[in-house]
């Protein structure tokens, strides 16, 4: 069968945009508890369009699906669905009760190792390496790098 027309690659892909989305939603919610703190304020706005970024090639790369670029999806639904749910419970809470910039960066340290083990890691396998090479030096950014550096000096 055609993985261009499997409904599961659509559905875990999908999935995949909604979580980075919501990751951009926390981002943005933390600089905006941050705004007074220049860098903090900065990091998280950034850390925010990178993950939108991220949305939009998840979403770029559902449309180009029939295209036959995509070999298949390693990605378990369940998986996906598990890190959207895991955001947004996330996000709620942070809402309820604000974290302190220690707590905010901890938070999303945590949030993007899971993502980077669940995203990064073989989510799409393309159908050419020059498609996996042009997703994953988008998909591999470095602001899980500048979330622990910020929280070194932090601690510092």
């Amino acid at each position: 069968m055609a993985f261009g027309i499997d409904p599961r690659v659509t559905e875990v892909l999908g999935l995949c945009e909604k979580a980075e989305f919501a990751c951009a939603e926390l981002y943005h919610h933390f600089a905006a508890l941050f705004k007074d703190e220049r860098e903090i304020f900065h990091l998280w706005l950034r850390t925010a369009l990178e993950e939108e970024n991220r949305a939009r090639l998840f979403a770029l790369v559902g449309k180009l699906r029939h295209d036959n670029i995509i070999a298949s999806v390693e990605l378990e639904l369940a998986e996906a669905e598990q890190a959207l749910l895991h955001i947004r419970s996330v996000l709620e809470r942070v809402k309820e009760h604000p974290p302190t910039v220690r707590e905010s960066l901890e938070i999303g340290i945590e949030i993007e190792v899971k993502l980077d083990r669940l995203m990064t890691q073989n989510v799409v396998i393309f159908t050419e390496e020059s498609y996996e090479k042009s997703f994953l030096a988008i998909i591999n950014s470095r602001h899980l790098e500048s979330l622990r550096e910020a929280f070194r000096e932090l601690t510092v």
